[in-house]
Formats: C-alpha cells, sequence, structure tokens
C-alpha cells in the first residue's frame, strides 16, 4: 500500500516551483561599465587643426634666403662702419705713419743693397750681416717705441701689427735668412722676401686711402 507524501513535503514542493517561476531570478546581474576610451582614440577622433598660411606668402626656402641676405647686409654695414673707424684714426696720425713706414723701406733698401753686393765669399758676407745688423739695431728698437704711439690701446690702426712685424724681421728674421742664403739654402729669404712685399702692399694700398679719405664734418673718431 502506497503512503501519500506528507504535507511538508508537498509545501517544499510548491515553494521550490514558485521559485523557479519567480521571473526575478532569471534576471542576469548588470554587466560592468566598459573602459574609457584610449588616449589615441580620443585623439584619432578630435578635429584636427587647420593649416595657417603664411601671412608673407612666402615658401620656407624663400623665408630662410631672405634672412640670410638680410644677415649678409647686416654684416657689410658693420664691416663698413668699422672700416670708416679705422680710416677716421689712421688719418690723426698721419705724420707717425709716414715716419715710420720711410724708416722699414730705407731699412730694407740697405739690406737689398747688401745682397746685391755680396762678394761670394760666405766669411766675408757674413762679417758684412752681422755689421749692417748691428748699426741698425739701436734705430730699429726706437722706431719701434714711436710706432707704437700710433695705437697704444692697440684695435684702433689698421697697419700697426704689420709695422711691427716688418721691424721684427729686419732686425731678426731677415738677416739670419740672407745668410743661410749665402750657404745655398734660399728658401728662408725667399719666404722672408714675399713677407715683406705683401706686408708692404697693403700698408701702401691703406695709407693712400687714408690720405684720400674725408670725413665729414664734425666726424668724432670712435676708439675701442
Amino acid at each position: 500500500m502506497t503512503r501519500a507524501p506528507s504535507v511538508l513535503a508537498l509545501l517544499s514542493l510548491v515553494a521550490f516551483a514558485a521559485a523557479c517561476d519567480d521571473p526575478k531570478q532569471h534576471v542576469p546581474p548588470p554587466a560592468p561599465p566598459p573602459p574609457p576610451p584610449p588616449a589615441a582614440a580620443a585623439d584619432a577622433g578630435a578635429a584636427k587643426p587647420k593649416m595657417v598660411a603664411n601671412p608673407d606668402g612666402l615658401s620656407l626656402a624663400e623665408r630662410i634666403a631672405k634672412r640670410e641676405a638680410a644677415q649678409k647686409k647686416l654684416a657689410a654695414e658693420l664691416a663698413q662702419q668699422e672700416h670708416d673707424r679705422l680710416l677716421k684714426y689712421d688719418r690723426t696720425k698721419m705724420a707717425l705713419h709716414n715716419q715710420v713706414f720711410a724708416f722699414i723701406t730705407k731699412t730694407r733698401a740697405a739690406w737689398d743693397a747688401l745682397e746685391t753686393k755680396r762678394s761670394g765669399d760666405v766669411a766675408k758676407d757674413k762679417a758684412a750681416v752681422e755689421k749692417l745688423a748691428a748699426t741698425q739695431r739701436a734705430s730699429i728698437v726706437a722706431m719701434g717705441k714711436k710706432m707704437a704711439t700710433i695705437d697704444p690701446k692697440g684695435g684702433n690702426s689698421n697697419v700697426t701689427t704689420d709695422y711691427d712685424v716688418m721691424l721684427n724681421a729686419l732686425a731678426n728674421d731677415y738677416p739670419d735668412a740672407l745668410e743661410a742664403s749665402f750657404e745655398g739654402d734660399k728658401k728662408p729669404l725667399d719666404d722672408q722676401t714675399a713677407e715683406l712685399d705683401k706686408r708692404t702692399k697693403k700698408i701702401e694700398s691703406w695709407l693712400a686711402e687714408v690720405k684720400a679719405y674725408k670725413p665729414a664734418k664734425g666726424a668724432k673718431v670712435a676708439k675701442k
């Protein structure tokens, strides 16, 4: 004989069936919020700025060329101003320039004359060099001191450096080179001659320009 289920068992079955039929039990939990978009994606979606046309209408190459031309013009203007400043200064010292350059020219001429008259006897010719060097030494030192008064502070005369180099050469390097030439070594004398020729040409050209220069009335000589 089969027993009927108890009341407690029936109540449990009813409660289970009701729980299964409750629609709230089938709703899935809400999905988590999506992560924020990466910066790259945000930038990609942003509007790109528009290119602004150059106000001068020039290309990059044209602007570079224009800037370089302006720089060259400024450099030329500054160089001309410096050139004029040196001209004005040296014009105020023309008497000293004439004395120093005349002395250098005369001293070099004495060496040229000695070279022309050399006998071919090395010992005799060297003795002549030593004698002439000794007679010139004191006057070269004195002229060097006078030359220094042209531009005591430096940077104001265009040729005092050339004077200084030439006076030192005539006192030392040129006589030594001349003696070496008597022994067959011509290069030192050739080098000294070329150097003196170059500086002589520069000085002659500069002094001619200084003499011809006419500064504006009331113009002041700027010194460094």
